[in-house]
């Protein structure tokens, strides 16, 4: 990574064919490479912080007596095939 001014610059491995889907879909879109990254990475790093604070206000005030009443309550069975520990 290198710093100029406010932004960084950075190297990343990418397989080929995202990096040819990225280019073709910033070309659809009417942007340069790099704008398109960017924009992915904002968008990517919104979501994330949405994620956060929405299970953030969800959690206050929880106690956990909920979920042991589902985990207790729930039907007995083997999980579905992928889903086991």
């Amino acid at each position: 990574m290198s710093r100029t001014g406010s932004q960084t610059r950075i190297s990343v491995e990418v397989p080929d064919n995202l990096v040819h889907e990225a280019q073709q879909s910033a070309a659809r879109e009417g942007k340069s490479f790099d704008q398109w990254v960017r924009s992915a990475l904002e968008e990517r790093v919104r979501l994330e912080r949405s994620a956060k604070e929405f299970f953030k206000r969800r959690s206050v005030g929880a106690t956990g007596e909920t979920l042991r009443w589902a985990l207790d309550n729930g039907p007995d069975r083997s999980p579905d095939p992928g889903d086991e520990l």
